[in-house]
């Protein structure tokens, strides 16, 4: 064969010439793909683990804050149930003479009481401030009368029934007498 006997490029048939150059891109791109296309992976995968991560974290904060205000809300709610016993005892005394004071019976009971008031003030639980004299404050009193008398016009007179704080927050308003 001459060299003018080779077949050119004119004498292949069309279907034959993509394929060869088909053959040839694939094989440059296979030499440079097969590593980026797994570093792409091992990107993808690795954002995705991080993402995940990140989720869970959220996930376990969300859960511990939801614990703990699920936590607060029941001893908060088991609490005011029992602040009415502070008041029971303070009606309670209120109504006793003074000569029967001292007695040990009444001793005991008073003894009662404080434990009861210590217990509750573990647990975050702290009186409202009703001292005769103080002024009113609507945030923290309600005023269930006005009487009249020697005090300053809005100032309390007498607590009728005592408020409660939860770790400073009011739970319960003090209910109280004012001055005209």
């Amino acid at each position: 064969m001459s060299i003018d006997d080779t077949p050119s490029e004119k004498d292949v048939p069309k279907a034959e010439k993509p394929l060869k150059e088909k053959k040839s891109k694939k094989k440059k791109a296979s030499k440079k793909d097969p590593i980026a296309d797994l570093q792409a992976q091992c990107d993808e995968y690795l954002a995705g683990w991080q993402r995940a991560q990140a989720d869970y974290k959220n996930l376990q904060r969300e859960t511990t804050t939801k614990i703990a205000q699920t936590i607060r809300h029941a001893t908060e709610d088991f609490l005011e149930e029992l602040l009415p016993m502070v008041d029971y005892f303070n009606y309670a005394f209120k109504g006793i003479p003074e000569e029967e004071r001292g007695t040990g019976f009444l001793v005991g009971i008073e003894h009662i009481q404080k434990n009861f008031m210590r217990i509750l003030e573990e647990h975050g639980v702290t009186l409202i401030d009703t001292t005769p004299g103080t002024p009113f404050n609507h945030e923290l009193h309600e005023a269930v009368e006005e009487i009249e008398g020697e005090g300053k016009s809005g100032d309390i007179a007498e607590e009728v029934a005592a408020g409660f704080y939860l770790n400073d927050k009011v739970i319960r308003t003090a209910k109280v007498k004012v001055y005209k």
